[in-house]
């Protein structure tokens, strides 16, 4: 901190900025503010419990000890229960301790290769298929999305009485694609399920439209979402499809779970389609395939070596150049690499490794699909014919693999 500190401000530090707190000393007992007053090295701890305490809901903000019943009542971070359909935790694993700490003969012996994808053209399903005047990012996320509604073309799945639930919706542009291949059937749902606030959201543009597939939206867990008591399916005898692009980590568990709960108690799970991604933030807790590594007397800290070693499955990404030192995008432009390791520096850079970083990529991976099946095994023990596919190429997306689950028996 550079700045001099002004004795008329509070004078409490923000350690994340590094700089002063800009508010006024809000009583003359202190010289911070009544959001900082519990920092004040000169109050003892009666007073400052007097003037401010933790919020109960969230100790990083404090409220007056005098406006708790009224906080309480409108505290952001209250818990909201949403509807028979919010039940708090009802996807999660059994608690169990989580382990914070060489797959190749396990994977050789249990795993499948993913299967390989033979739809061409998967721009066709979109919406704009001009996808040469978009930018680099744009595009990669367009070809995902024509890729995995090429994978429900294929298994017949866009029907009209359906509804699509979007796992981790983001922003929602897998269903508004989706919309697009449906627009004339009135009895297409889509219901889109996202935990965080999102911007500039793609079912915006579908609010006022009175005909064709209808929306919603749901700012839920994934960990609290009871599918089988979702109003737009109770209602009705609809078909349910559970689709989901880069579902991240343990949020593939969590939606694993809740698709087998609500087919034991529904029986109208038509299919399950997920693009995988970001196996390192697994937990043990949520994972599903708990029963899988028992069976083959692998522990939770067998579990956490894995998990780390699925990080390995990138470095094509982080240490591919080209041999100018620059790393080029789709779009023409070249940028200078000053932190990346140069193509003529690999060999030398592997030597101060325990394995090339061909080898490393080749665990890593093999350590993801390790992982991904116990997901498999989890799907199968429960009523579905599962598999993974290449939905779409490495040159768009080195997570290219995606699950995808049938019931075994047809949904009534």
């Amino acid at each position: 901190m550079t700045d001099e500190i002004d004795p008329n401000r509070c004078q409490y530090v923000c350690p994340r900025k590094q700089r002063q707190c800009k508010m006024l000393p809000s009583t003359s007992l202190s010289t911070h503010c009544m959001e900082h007053v519990l920092h004040d090295p000169n109050l003892d701890e009666t007073t400052k419990q007097s003037l401010r305490i933790p919020c109960p809901l969230d100790p990083l903000h404090s409220i007056s000890p005098h406006d708790l019943k009224r906080h309480i009542r409108k505290c952001n971070q209250r818990p909201i229960i949403l509807g028979p359909f919010h039940r708090p935790q009802c996807n999660s694993g059994l608690e169990c301790d989580n382990h914070d700490d060489y797959p190749k003969t396990i994977y050789d012996n249990l795993v499948k290769e993913p299967l390989s994808n033979n739809s061409t053209h998967p721009d066709c399903y979109l919406s704009n298929t001009n996808l040469d005047e978009l930018g680099n990012r744009s595009r990669k996320h367009l070809e995902q999305i024509g890729s995995i509604i090429a994978q429900l073309v294929q298994l017949n799945l866009l029907q009209p009485n359906t509804c699509f639930v979007e796992m981790g919706a983001g922003r929602g542009q897998l269903s508004h694609e989706l919309h697009a291949c449906l627009k004339e059937e009135s009895t297409v749902h889509f219901t889109l399920i996202e935990r965080d606030h999102q911007r500039y959201r793609f079912d915006a543009h579908h609010r006022r439209e009175h005909q064709g597939p209808s929306f919603e939206r749901y700012r839920l867990d994934i960990r609290d979402f009871y599918l089988s008591e979702l109003p737009s399916i109770e209602q009705s005898q609809i078909n349910i499809v559970i689709i989901s692009k880069h579902l991240c980590g343990g949020a593939t568990d969590l939606a694993l779970r809740c698709s087998v709960d609500a087919q034991r108690n529904t029986q109208r799970i038509q299919a399950i389609i997920i693009a995988l991604c970001c196996h390192h933030r697994l937990l043990w807790n949520d994972y599903v395939g708990k029963e899988f590594f028992r069976r083959i007397n692998l522990t939770p800290k067998d579990f956490s070596l894995i998990r780390a070693l699925t990080s390995w499955g990138t470095c094509e990404n982080r240490h591919r150049m080209p041999q100018d030192g620059k790393r080029s995008t789709n779009d023409g432009i070249s940028f200078p690499s000053t932190v990346f390791i140069r193509t003529t520096d690999r060999s030398t850079y592997s030597k101060q490794r325990l394995f090339s970083i061909e080898h490393q990529e080749q665990i890593g991976l093999k350590a993801k699909r390790l992982l991904d099946w116990g997901r498999i095994e989890y799907l199968n023990e429960n009523g579905f014919n599962a598999h993974l596919k290449v939905y779409a190429s490495k040159n768009v997306t080195l997570e290219n693999i995606a699950l995808i689950a049938i019931p075994t028996l047809p949904s009534s």
